[in-house]
């Protein structure tokens, strides 16, 4: 996803630019001209009149901690976070908001800090990182959308013969042609500081100083040198096509950082470049289900870089970020618990990294602080929002992150039992993701489309069959593909579950003519293609309207092959299903007095889903059903001990439905549970508690 911002040229707008002008207005050809005429800008007064214009009333006052990076050089440290007259400042701005993933917002801060203090090399590196790719946009998906070859002409173009022709251009974020100008940028300027400091160092006659003769610094650190030479790498060729990234650029991009690590292997900055590096190339595919299995070498070598970083920097936030995306997928997700705390207390304004805790918090069945936080992700990210529209309102790249928090609330709140929550967000959220949101920007449909529907997948889990039926359909089907699937999905289960079969066999019908319609493949939920998501329902949808009609030897087998279906799909947080399937077809099971069938269904949803009450619902009816159906066939004579079910002892199996009914009880005790009374695992059951 790209986003286009208007920028103005530096040189039109004379003495009137401030440092944070620049930083939001700026394009990379007027950096290029403050680096080689540095001698004639005139900083003070650029100083001045960001001083004059409430400098903190705008980006300056995110939270998001008070760390710097000390090993950049040309840039002095500064103990006054309001000193706005030191690059040190910008810099550092730039560097929290890069370790927030709002890396629109960070590159500019680069960019302000370029123009205090054009000697920086590492702000042209990190200015090249803000647009190259990053453990949740690459492979394919960047190096698709992040070409644009007219950058490179418009980097270093001339104005044209009236002198206006670019005044005014058309900005793209991110861009591979400006990732590699800027990693070109650095490697200049390391070329020219050791120059500088060659000549400085040796007399006009070439001699060296006597050792104590006082000599000049060293001007540009041996890190920033090793570090800007791998960024050149991983910059060095834009348009390069998708299927040649990861060997020509990706690879040797993490194997120079390895090189530097292995230098510095205590630097907080180089483990985290080197271990993202690493996540890149595998993302999303670290560990075997359920052995917890490394999958690659690369895994056992982000683990050991991951580990040693987080126990030296504990407080980090990009090693606590990739730190708590490593374990996710681990079979210890607990172990990040430490790093969600440093990431929810220590950057109040960082939205993304309030948020990705949760992806802990579910996989442990606190479903109750998944929501909880990313309420406050949403709160924090609103604030950016309305500070930045430009590089976080609803056409900036940013704002996927956005929708992520509102997806993944309203993921926890529908897992947790909670309607009205989830039901207030998902409505809070389509007020963004309109449908003329998207036909001024198709664009953005892609990406975003396929969040619209949060609504819809909240009534099929709370069996609000007769709203599902009063929902109006999109104006423009296949351009709210998604929406207008899920919404015949959902009318399909309405009617079926209603009795109304040969409606929902209508519905089911139309369902699978948008499912198969080719833009269904390009269209994208997080991780997963929406093609993907919309296959898992079709058996699934086809499979309750069997049940329904009566035909249980064609239902289950179709309801089973739904839940293998959403098991291949790939890892996501949340996963890429609203509701898990095991629960309509373990309570369908139930319903028709297999229980030890529906017992391990369920046992397997709890594993995947710790704590979660319709599971915990559906695995109570299980045992107390195998329960009466053992009591029933006992004499009248007979004691609790010798009464058994499948192998166990009644007493034991009364023991484990205390305990679960104790676990669902503490469940709904949380602060977003509502009137809703779960009684069974899915709405389309009949046995209750």
């Amino acid at each position: 996803m790209t986003t286009e911002v208007d920028e103005e040229s530096y040189a039109s707008k004379g003495d009137q630019t401030t440092p944070l002008d620049v930083c939001q207005s700026c394009d990379e050809s007027d950096v290029k001209d403050v680096i080689s005429d540095n001698d004639s800008a005139d900083y003070s007064t650029l100083v001045d009149v960001f001083l004059e214009e409430n400098p903190l009333d705008g980006p300056l006052d995110a939270r998001l901690g008070h760390y710097s990076c000390k090993f950049v050089t040309n840039i002095p440290p500064s103990s006054d976070d309001n000193d706005t007259s030191n690059p040190r400042l910008y810099f550092d701005l730039g560097l929290r908001h890069f370790f927030a993933y709002q890396h629109e917002e960070a590159y500019r801060f680069f960019l302000a800090c370029l123009t205090l203090e054009p000697d920086c090399a590492f702000a042209h590196g990190m200015v090249a990182l803000c647009h190259c790719p990053n453990y949740n946009f690459r492979g394919d998906a960047y190096y698709e959308s992040t070409d644009h070859p007219e950058e490179e002409a418009t980097i270093f173009s001339e104005a044209g013969e009236n002198g206006e022709d670019n005044a005014v251009m058309r900005r793209m974020y991110p861009s591979q042609q400006v990732a590699a100008k800027h990693a070109f940028f650095a490697m200049e300027k390391i070329n020219e500081l050791k120059k500088r400091h060659l000549q400085a160092n040796h007399r006009t006659d070439g001699s060296i100083p006597h050792e104590t003769t006082k000599r000049s610094s060293q001007m540009i650190s041996d890190i920033e040198i090793e570090i800007l030479s791998a960024i050149s790498i991983h910059a060095s060729q834009p348009g390069i096509h998708p299927n040649l990234a990861e060997g020509t650029v990706g690879r040797p991009y993490a194997d120079a950082l390895r090189r530097v690590h292995e230098r510095f292997p205590e630097d907080a900055e180089v483990s985290y470049f080197f271990a993202e590096s690493l996540m890149v190339l595998n993302a999303w595919n670290f560990y075997e289900y359920p052995t917890g299995r490394p999958l690659s070498k690369d895994v056992e070598e982000i683990e050991c870089v991951l580990e040693r970083a987080f126990q030296l920097h504990p407080r980090h936030a990009g090693i606590c970020h990739l730190y708590v995306h490593l374990s996710e997928m681990s079979s210890h997700p607990e172990k990040a618990l430490s790093a969600c705390q440093a990431l929810r207390t220590d950057f109040p304004d960082a939205g993304h990294l309030i948020h990705t805790p949760t992806h802990i918090d579910v996989l442990l069945g606190d479903y109750e602080s998944c929501v909880d936080y990313n309420h406050h992700a949403i709160l924090a990210d609103l604030k950016i929002m309305r500070r930045s529209p430009d590089t976080a309102g609803t056409e900036s790249f940013y704002f996927g992150y956005v929708v992520h928090n509102f997806h993944m609330l309203v993921y926890g709140a529908i897992l947790g039992g909670m309607e009205s929550i989830a039901m207030e967000k998902a409505i809070e959220l389509n007020q963004y993701l309109t449908e003329d949101l998207f036909i001024n920007n198709p664009d953005l449909a892609i990406y975003l489309e396929s969040y619209s529907a949060l609504d819809i997948h909240i009534m099929v889990r709370f069996g609000r069959w007769k709203e599902i039926l009063q929902v109006s359909f999109p104006r423009y089907p296949l351009l709210m593909l998604f929406r207008s699937a899920s919404l015949h999905y959902a009318r399909g289960l309405a009617l079926a579950n209603t009795g109304e079969i040969d409606q929902a066999i209508i519905e089911a019908n139309l369902y699978d003519e948008l499912r198969l319609n080719p833009s269904a493949e390009k269209r994208i939920l997080h991780n997963n293609k929406v093609s993907a998501l919309l296959a898992v329902d079709a058996p699934m949808l086809r499979g309750e309207i069997a049940y329904f009609s009566g035909k249980y030897d064609e239902a289950f087998p179709l309801l089973r092959h739904a839940v293998k279906l959403q098991d291949g799909l790939n890892y996501d947080e949340p996963w890429g299903k609203m509701q898990p399937l095991r629960h309509p077809l373990g309570g369908l099971l139930c319903d028709q007095g297999r229980y030890e069938e529906a017992e391990q269904v369920f046992r397997e949803d709890l594993k995947l889903h710790p704590k979660n009450p319709w599971g915990l619902a559906g695995l109570i009816i299980c045992l107390e059903g195998q329960l009466t159906l053992a009591q029933g066939s006992c004499c009248s004579k007979c004691s609790e001990d010798e009464i058994t079910v499948a192998g166990r002892e009644m007493k034991d199996i009364l023991l484990e439905v205390k305990s679960l009914r104790h676990a669902l009880a503490e469940q709904r005790k949380s602060k977003y549970a509502d009137s809703f009374d779960i009684t069974a695992p899915c709405a389309c059951c009949k046995k209750m508690l």
